[in-house]
């Protein structure tokens, strides 16, 4: 079965899932975690901190008073917790995190876009790589899968992982009439 996505080379698709079996093996926990690396959490509250002017501790007051998900301490722990690497944070809510970043001015259009595609690609390849790591414990010989094979598994996770988001903003735009209206503002087509 050979699988194509537009915006993925097998290459790199290959490439980005070694990496987190790399980085698995390098922390020497038992079970994989499929969260948002350190680096890409640096990156987008530096983007902040920098266009806001905020420090770590008022970012913090504000995302908490906001009631953003992952924020419910005021004390300025929980994204010093993130950056530092001691707490790793979920995929869904680091993308609410940067919509949210999007809608302040926060951060621009171009790192929007850079975060986003790289949280997608990221998030896919640590799903590969533990579905990979997984099925290896399970079996008692050691199966060599090809380049072409881990590619493969990437753009399958990495398309349904586009699917089930898609279907999560079909349902908030039924159910959340803010969200519609902030669709039709950007020309997107939503039905009532």
């Amino acid at each position: 079965m050979q699988l194509s996505h537009p915006d993925i080379d097998p290459t790199e698709a290959f490439e980005c899932v070694f990496r987190e079996i790399k980085h698995h093996e390098g922390t020497g926990r038992k079970n994989f975690v499929v969260r948002v690396p350190v680096d890409m959490v640096e990156y987008l509250f530096s983007g902040i901190a920098r266009k806001s002017g905020l420090s770590n501790v008022k970012l913090e007051t504000l995302l908490t008073e906001l009631g953003v998900y992952g924020f419910t301490e005021a004390d300025g722990r929980i994204l010093r917790r993130y950056l530092s690497g001691h707490s790793r944070m979920a995929w869904e809510t680091f993308q609410r995190l940067l919509f949210w970043a999007l809608a302040r001015q926060w951060i621009s259009d171009w790192v929007f876009r850079d975060l986003l595609m790289r949280a997608h690609l990221r998030e896919a390849a640590q799903l590969t790589a533990r579905k990979i790591l997984n099925r290896l414990k399970r079996q008692v010989s050691v199966p060599s899968l090809t380049q072409e094979q881990i590619a493969e598994r990437f753009i399958e996770v990495y398309s349904l992982r586009e699917r089930e988001r898609e279907q999560a903003l079909l349902s908030r735009l039924r159910v959340d009439s803010e969200a519609r209206e902030i669709a039709r503002s950007l020309g997107l087509e939503v039905s009532d």
